[in-house]
């Protein structure tokens, strides 16, 4: 093989590998997001929940 075919094929192996590797960090970024966002939002029903029932004085 060619200095210029085995460049090019470095190239591609680097821009395949590096999308994948970015898809994986998205998707892992983005679901610790939205756990995080589920969490709160359950914390907030359940306070609001417990304080819908106490007693006024």
């Amino acid at each position: 093989m060619t200095g210029s075919a085995i460049a090019l094929m470095v190239v591609a192996i680097v821009i395949i590998w590096g999308g994948l590797a970015a898809a994986a960090v998205s998707l892992i970024v983005r679901g610790r997001r939205e756990d995080r966002e589920a969490r709160a939002a359950a914390s907030a029903a359940a306070h609001a929940h417990l304080h819908e029932g106490a007693p006024t004085s």
